[in-house]
């Protein structure tokens, strides 16, 4: 039986360098705009994807994933903006579920009544069904194994990841997400990924580096994106060496 390989998406080189370092008997395939590392670690197949930024590309690059590797999990990686106070940048959180933050619906305003974002709610959009929220799901057994590698540089977080193609600056509007939500922080590929993944089957986790937090004044930085790669790491060699993916069969 051919063997399932593990896929990571992640959006940016920041975020997939140290991983592709890791790679034995590495080659790149490009398909479209995306890159696709195929390669080895610890002799288990992996198969890194740089999906480029945006819920679009992630979309596009996690459906070309599943339909040419038919990957046994996949896991998506990189950085992230903290929506609560005592989350600090180096932290992680490890996505339990996924929300989209950029699906509204605003409330009935005439002309001159203005615009408020703290009165939309946030909503799927269903053909022929009533609008609702809905999660999307990390796979419970991968969570698990998430639990048990060692993260000594700061926190781990284990909830709801916000996601969606805008970048929150107004403090108001990030601890509404976080108190109406639950959202421990956003990003911008995450609910593509769950999404794609989840529709499919395949089991999938959200793994983030907090970059930064508007809410504490803690300025980005990408070079962080390192620290989420490194804990990946540590968790595709819990899932190759203690035969967790056997489970995921």
């Amino acid at each position: 039986m051919e063997i399932k390989p593990i896929v990571i998406i992640a959006a940016m080189q920041e975020e997939s360098d140290f991983l592709i370092n890791k790679l034995k008997n590495a080659k790149c395939e490009n398909v479209g705009k995306y890159k696709f590392y195929e390669g080895f670690i610890n002799n288990y197949p992996v198969v890194i994807c740089e999906s480029l930024v945006m819920s679009i590309n992630a979309a596009i690059a996690t459906h070309i994933a599943i339909e040419k590797y038919n990957p046994i999990a996949i896991l998506n990686e990189g950085t992230a903006g903290a929506h609560e106070k005592t989350i600090h940048k180096g932290d992680i959180v490890i996505g339990e579920k996924c929300i989209n933050i950029t699906s509204c619906k605003t409330p009935n305003k005439k002309a001159g009544e203005g615009s408020n974002s703290l009165d939309w709610k946030l909503v799927n959009f269903i053909s022929g069904e009533e609008n609702k929220l809905e999660y999307q799901y990390g796979d419970k057994r991968l969570i698990n194994i998430a639990k048990q590698v060692t993260y000594t540089e700061g926190m781990v977080y284990f909830g709801t990841i916000g996601s969606g193609d805008v970048w929150n600056n107004e403090i108001d509007r990030i601890l509404w997400l976080n108190r109406e939500y639950k959202t421990l922080c956003e990003e911008m590929e995450g609910i593509a990924v769950y999404t794609v993944a989840n529709n499919f089957n395949i089991p999938v986790l959200g793994i983030r580096i907090i970059s930064n937090n508007e809410i504490l004044g803690e300025e980005f930085d990408k070079n962080l994106g390192l620290k989420s790669q490194e804990f990946t790491y540590e968790l595709i060699l819990k899932m190759i060496q203690e035969k967790y993916l056997d489970k995921l069969v």
